[in-house]
């Protein structure tokens, strides 16, 4: 027989945090459909560069969400860095497409995904989560009169 090692559960901060990113998945491959759409319908070489920044940005998302299990610090570093960045890219795109910058209209409508993501991680729960790998790393115990290392 094997026996399991049960792991410290993950805080409600980080589940959180990873709940509100699957949100982001789910409704940004939608809104992917549309835009693959609007991009099929007129080629515009703006509307194919959002749809690509729309793309490799779930794709990132995705793939740091399956990265939480490692507790890995860079993995912390890069969703803050990553979803900072797709509020700085909306604030660009908002700018560039209107011409002024209008922080009111912008903030619910395009940051209500990535800034409680941000606030969830910088919370003390996530550091601690994020900082004790060597936990994590322990060699599983194979035989029954062992002790832990």
């Amino acid at each position: 027989m094997t026996d399991t090692v049960g792991g410290e559960p993950m805080p409600f901060v980080v589940r959180a945090a990873r709940f509100v990113m699957t949100l982001q998945v789910a409704f940004g491959l939608v809104g992917l459909v549309f835009l693959g759409g609007a991009a099929l319908s007129v080629f515009a070489p703006a509307i194919l560069l959002l749809f690509g920044w729309q793309a490799a940005f779930l794709w990132l998302v995705g793939w740091l969400m399956g990265r939480f299990g490692s507790r890995r610090t860079w993995v912390l570093w890069a969703v803050v860095a990553l979803e900072l960045l797709q509020v700085g890219g909306s604030v660009v795109i908002d700018v560039t497409d209107s011409g002024r910058l209008d922080l009111v209209g912008l903030l619910p409508e395009n940051a209500a995904g990535p800034l409680p993501v941000v606030v969830l991680l910088l919370l003390p729960p996530s550091w601690r989560w994020f900082s004790r790998r060597e936990r994590a790393d322990r060699p599983l115990l194979t035989g029954a009169g062992e002790d832990r290392p």
